[in-house]
């Protein structure tokens, strides 16, 4: 008996959309693309949520091709003289390694460029950038370098601000605001803080006014000149800090007071272009108290050998090595 498949009537319109989800992956993962660019595709997203869900499905197709093409890649490194089997595996994986950019565009390697979804964001900073953004009369935030927020708007008209990832000061004047970092959600008004949202952990300190963070853990009030930290799981109590250290990088300074000097070179790759990889774990424990110009971060690698003695190596890209 002859089964029939029967195609959903808008077949064509899936195709359609996935069809511009490759080529606004193309257009963002070219290396051309603009801020214009990154204005249009997020436009496009917006005008239908199928255009979210299939630029998703794209996503998570390269996502999962990552190990794949790193494998394969490896294979092929390790032995190049000998001639590979052409089976339907290898076959597709060949089309993965010529396409292995887009993989890269969702996880580029050491942080080198923006992924695409950064790209995505309502607002964002590039390395080593800082920008102000004055979202009503009554309510403004200073975005830090590498930072991603998303602004909507509740029923109610509150505005709703995502730190996705980075560190914002956010001044909250009459207007009630609504800042949502991680697993955390802040309820402001009439105060100023600054919040920071990097790799799963969050940072929320109350430079004037009173904040409140609602968390599966609890409900938590934090004063001025308090910082509390926070992740998925806990809540830490708030502890008394330095206002003007918090702010520092407003002012162009950063500053470390005795902190592991992989600690700072974690924080240093932040603000200047390439990256500083550490190769010494002894020298990564290295205690720091410095204070750093951001005009100085390129010139970062120079300071840690002449303060450490460490060995500085330099590769393309703008790649340290620090041994």
């Amino acid at each position: 008996m002859a089964l029939t498949m029967i195609m959903p009537r808008n077949k064509k319109n899936q195709d359609a959309m996935a069809r511009d989800a490759r080529a606004w992956l193309l257009c963002l993962t070219s290396g051309k693309a603009t801020e214009a660019d990154a204005n249009a595709f997020k436009a496009w997203l917006r005008a239908d949520p199928a255009h979210e869900a299939a630029f998703a499905d794209l996503k998570r197709v390269w996502q999962g091709l990552g190990p794949a093409v790193q494998e394969e890649c490896a294979a092929r490194a390790h032995d190049r003289s000998r001639k590979p089997v052409i089976t339907g595996r290898r076959a597709f994986l060949g089309g993965a390694l010529a396409a292995s950019a887009a993989y890269l565009a969702f996880r580029p390697p050491l942080g080198l460029w923006p992924s695409v979804d950064g790209l995505s964001a309502d607002y964002r900073t590039a390395t080593g950038e800082q920008r102000r953004v004055a979202l009503s009369d009554v309510l403004e935030m200073e975005l830090n370098t590498q930072t991603r927020v998303n602004v909507s708007a509740t029923s109610q008209g509150r505005t709703v601000i995502e730190l996705a990832e980075g560190e914002a000061e956010i001044h909250s004047g009459a207007a009630i605001a609504d800042v949502v970092a991680g697993s955390g959600r802040i309820t402001a008004r009439d105060a100023r803080f600054n919040v920071r949202y990097i790799g799963g952990e969050a940072r929320l300190c109350c430079l004037s006014g009173t904040l409140r963070l609602v968390h599966a853990q609890g409900v938590f009030d934090v004063v001025a000149n308090r910082e509390l930290r926070y992740d998925d799981a806990r809540v830490q109590p708030p502890v008394k800090v330095d206002p003007d250290l918090v702010s520092a990088w407003r002012q162009g300074w950063l500053v470390f007071e005795q902190q592991p000097l992989a600690q700072v070179v974690d924080e240093l790759n932040r603000y200047r272009k390439g990256r500083l990889v550490l190769m010494n774990a002894q020298l990564g424990k290295r205690i720091v108290q410095a204070r750093f110009s951001l005009a100085q971060v390129a010139d970062a690698e120079r300071l840690i050998r002449d303060a450490y003695g460490a060995r500085v190596t330099h590769l393309p890209a703008g790649v340290v090595l620090l041994s």
